[in-house]
């Protein structure tokens, strides 16, 4: 089952199996490793620890070994035993809320600690329980990927739930204190710009559970996965480094508008920026994208909600002055707060203005998207809200950033739109 097929009409069924008096729903998993999808009782477990008698002992783990080498990782060594439920009777598996969650081994150690049965890599907790829902962050090399990713989930947690009834919280321990310390703290409390994502690291992702006050309404777990840009445009990294963008149910397709050619030197001078690193441009990441994702689904185009967001748009104020890109009144610096919906009437208007804005500096790529995607929605976002001062954030109030991500929500049924 694809993951938008698994997303939409979540809310009807489970509302229907309250109705009847079932609330016990469950969901296909799948591997935010590999990505590989298997039924709920599919699952295979890991002891919580070794046993000192024959077939219990530590060992080497081959199969999670194997995946870790493609990444060039060292090998995760000696391992309690992986325990298959099928080896097991029934009085061994122990089920909640009509989930396979644990297992008794044959002696009498139990283990809650479920593995994919293709990778040997963890699950989430909540998988089984929950629909899983990927949403991918691509883009060119230093069209702020990283930096967005941090604002986006920093304003989910604080700021957002203020306005929706929707609470996010990392899926465990180990990825808050992930995104506390790799993200959140250098970012948001030490003033420091985040270092671009490396083309040959594993991109391990940043998973939250979003839950809702509406208890008719399914708790969601949503990967982040922040792309390389460069390796978008390498032939074969997809397969290794990005294999999740071909199962996603949303894309967040960052747009550096610096990275345009008919404007970006523009935008340097007006901004007295130095000389950047050249990088590609949005149409080459596009052209990567449709050759290792789009033509790979079949039918050459994609309909998974994708947002196209303007970056960085603080830059683009200097341009105010001439009026030929951007308007006095622009939608672009004014921060607009959706509450307790979608309003679909100011997505009209930031989508038009990011849109034309796009046609005029670049109508090859804004075409090439409307050819590709036929779920669109353009928005103009700045992560920091300011120019940063060398590698230092000059001030963090972000603007729009959380606007893309609700639009994908509404456009997956998980919010109202009107």
């Amino acid at each position: 089952m694809r993951l938008r097929e698994q997303s939409m009409g979540l809310f009807k069924r489970k509302k229907d199996a309250i109705e009847r008096g079932k609330t016990d729903m469950t969901y296909e998993i799948i591997c935010l490793y590999c990505f590989k999808n298997f039924a709920h009782n599919r699952v295979i477990f890991r002891a919580l620890e070794a046993v000192d008698a024959e077939g219990y002992y530590a060992q080497y783990d081959t199969v999670l070994d194997e995946y870790r080498a493609k990444f060039y990782m060292d090998t995760a060594g000696q391992l309690p035993v992986v325990l298959d439920p099928d080896h097991f009777g029934e009085n061994s598996k122990g089920y909640y809320r009509g989930v396979l969650s644990s297992l008794t081994d044959d002696y009498e150690n139990l283990t809650t600690k479920r593995i994919c049965p293709y990778c040997h890599n963890d699950i989430p907790q909540s998988a089984g329980f929950s629909p899983s829902t990927i949403i991918s962050v691509v883009g060119a090399t230093q069209s702020g990927k990283s930096i967005f990713l941090t604002s986006l989930i920093h304003t989910l947690k604080t700021i957002t739930p203020h306005n929706f009834p929707i609470f996010c919280t990392p899926i465990n321990n180990e990825m808050g204190r992930k995104f506390k310390f790799e993200y959140e703290d250098p970012l948001i409390n030490q003033n420091l710009l985040l270092q671009p994502t490396q083309k040959e690291k594993q991109q391990e992702p940043l998973i939250f559970t979003f839950s809702f006050a509406d208890d008719t309404k399914p708790e969601i777990n949503i990967a982040f996965f922040d792309v390389a840009g460069e390796g978008i445009v390498d032939t074969g990294y997809m397969d290794i480094y990005a294999a999740h963008i071909r199962n996603s149910s949303g894309i967040l397709f960052l747009v550096d508008p610096l990275q345009f050619k008919s404007i970006g030197r523009k935008i340097q001078l007006k901004n007295n920026i130095s000389e950047i690193r050249s990088a590609d441009e949005p149409t080459e990441v596009l052209s990567g994208l449709v050759e290792d994702y789009i033509y790979k689904q079949g039918g050459g185009v994609s309909d998974i909600p994708t947002a196209v967001l303007l970056t960085k748009t603080d830059l683009l104020e200097a341009l105010k002055d001439d009026g030929e890109y951007i308007r006095e009144c622009s939608c672009f610096f004014t921060c607009y707060t959706h509450k307790g919906f979608f309003n679909l009437g100011e997505f009209d208007n930031i989508n038009d203005e990011a849109s034309e804005f796009i046609a005029t500096v670049d109508p090859n790529f804004r075409n090439a998207l409307l050819r590709r995607f036929y779920n669109l929605g353009f928005f103009a976002v700045s992560a920091l809200g300011s120019q940063p001062e060398g590698q230092r954030v000059a001030s963090f109030a972000p603007v729009r950033v959380d606007e893309p991500f609700l639009w994908v929500l509404y456009k997956l049924g998980y919010i109202e739109g009107r």
